[in-house]
């Protein structure tokens, strides 16, 4: 069994020095690849069909395991680490999800063949389709840019805050073979000499900053700033990745290039009444994709109002960053008093070392595997949640499994949850495992984020405990938790425009500030993350 030992911060100087080795390890090792860990056991061959879902864009070897003995520990009842005053969730949204066949053999097959799926979401204003990238691996939507506009197939990351695309001038070598930008293909295009760079933990890209004509949901933007990269390493440039760039949705204050990010500048252009972000996140086994990214409003058909919770952010770096009350696994509370990052840049979810170990204590047939991740049996039935103000989302088990281990759909998987320090013992990073199970509107005015259920999924108030009293749906405006607010969702905000010139950026611009990218790759090289 690992034992995970905690260590106070480093000293800058050593600091500087495990940041430059992590960054060698990494740019060596084109595994870390797209932020995902991709192990050395292959996915089961299937039959491929050849029609597939949608459309298709043209042109490990694991250590020895350490099963966990002994009493399960549970770390908020033990002392670990604790906040006066969380309050146990009052209802719980429970999600319907099985794993009684196993891993998704149609998962298998999208993740072989990289898939591409559509949405069919009936987009309201400001609305765009969120694709869905092979299993929900990751989350893209189309943009145009240039004049004659062209098509960008974009990453839409809540976890960064810079925007970019391949320059015309990069090449294939450089590259890749995907859609670019530049003079010779767009009236509008014009270059500066300032440059940049932004270095994820997975890869990085290098440029020059443009402008050029930017049309989002059928908003134009002109003379947008943007970065056009001259070079991108093969975690970007690779064939085998769908999409062209990357669009940044984090707070502005956390951007490399310095840049208003798209959000801000459709704001403060008057195209919406306020930076609001309204995320739906589809699921590939669900059968049909009915993912949408909304631009300056929420999509209130797709969530039930009565359970949002507001909660501020917490943070003051960029991050879209809140207070998570509890997780708790069968009803057992394995901590409380978190912070939590959300980000749809990223597929899993990373829990401090502790944590992840507490947690998977929990989970019957657990293995710790190394390298951060853990195996979990392919048929978990196990009841996950995660609470927010007074809400306790359950995670749908099939968003638990990261990919089989074997050709034994019904063996061993890996999890969705692994271990990584991301700022400190006490800051979960949840991604795409968690965000497909809730509605997530974000306000960069308010510097709000509002988690709800989607409309497919009911609230069901928990039986009641000496820890939990169950209540009605309707949710009370007053709480215990200060950073938590009433359910009342206000989807226009301040309606006065939001000036880019008010973010201070000057501390960002002379260092690569940490994405989340940069979490999940240095855990997945075995080093922790400050």
């Amino acid at each position: 069994m690992h034992r995970y030992k905690r260590q106070l911060p480093p000293s800058e100087k050593a600091f500087q020095e495990i940041k430059l080795e992590r960054r060698k390890f990494i740019e060596s090792n084109l595994k870390l690849d797209k932020r995902l860990y991709i192990p050395d056991v292959l996915p089961p061959d299937l039959p491929r069909d050849e029609d597939k879902r949608a459309y298709w864009r043209s042109n490990h070897t694991i250590t020895s395991p350490s099963t966990y003995r002994g009493a399960k520990p549970n770390l908020a009842l033990e002392g670990h680490i604790t906040i006066e005053g969380v309050a146990a969730a009052e209802t719980t949204v429970r999600a319907s999800g099985s794993n009684d066949n196993g891993f998704s053999e149609i998962a298998i097959q999208a993740l072989q063949e990289g898939t591409l799926t559509n949405s069919d979401s009936d987009l309201i204003q400001g609305g765009l389709d969120y694709i869905i990238e092979a299993n929900d691996i990751g989350y893209l939507c189309e943009i145009q840019i240039g004049t004659p506009a062209q098509t960008f197939l974009m990453l839409m990351d809540t976890g960064s805050a810079d925007t970019w695309v391949p320059s015309t001038t990069c090449g294939l070598q450089a590259c890749g073979d995907h859609t670019a930008l530049g003079a010779d293909n767009s009236q509008t295009f014009q270059a500066s000499e300032q440059q940049f760079q932004v270095t994820y933990g997975s890869g990085a890209v290098a440029g020059v900053l443009a402008t050029d004509t930017i049309t989002i949901a059928g908003m134009t933007l002109e003379n947008h700033a943007l970065g056009v990269a001259l070079q991108e390493s093969i975690q970007f440039s690779g064939n085998d990745v769908p999409f062209d760039g990357l669009v940044g949705l984090a707070l502005g204050k956390l951007s490399n290039q310095g840049v208003s990010t798209p959000i801000e500048s459709l704001a403060s252009t008057g195209l919406i009444k306020s930076p609001i972000l309204g995320i739906a996140l589809g699921r590939f086994t669900d059968g049909e994709n009915n993912g949408e990214l909304v631009f300056g409003q929420a999509d209130t058909s797709k969530f039930d109002a009565s359970t949002t919770q507001s909660l501020r952010v917490t943070s003051d770096d960029g991050f879209w960053q809140i207070d998570m009350a509890a997780v708790n696994v069968d009803g057992v509370e394995v901590v409380q008093g978190r912070q939590a990052i959300l980000d749809t840049g990223t597929s899993l979810i990373i829990a401090p070392p502790a944590d992840a170990a507490a947690f998977h204590a929990q989970i019957d047939g657990a293995i710790d595997v190394g390298g951060g991740m853990f195996s979990i049996p392919c048929t978990i039935n196990q009841e996950i949640t995660m609470t927010f103000g007074k809400i306790a989302f359950q995670i749908d088990v099939r968003d638990l499994l990261f990919q089989p281990l074997s050709n034994d759909l019904k063996g061993n998987c890996l999890s969705s949850i692994s271990s990584g320090l991301i700022k400190d013992d006490l800051t979960w990073l949840l991604g795409d495992s968690f965000l497909k199970n809730v509605y997530m509107i974000t306000n960069s005015n308010d510097l709000t984020i509002q988690l709800s259920s989607k409309t497919d999924i009911k609230g069901i108030p928990p039986p009641p405990t000496s820890l939990t009293t169950t209540v009605q749906m309707g949710l009370s405006t007053n709480t215990s938790n200060d950073n938590s607010t009433d359910s009342t969702i206000n989807t226009t905000a301040n309606q006065s425009n939001f000036s880019s010139s008010t973010v201070n950026r000057t501390t960002y611009l002379n260092s690569a500030t940490f994405s989340i990218i940069s979490a999940l790759a240095a855990l997945l090289a075995g080093e922790k993350y400050f």
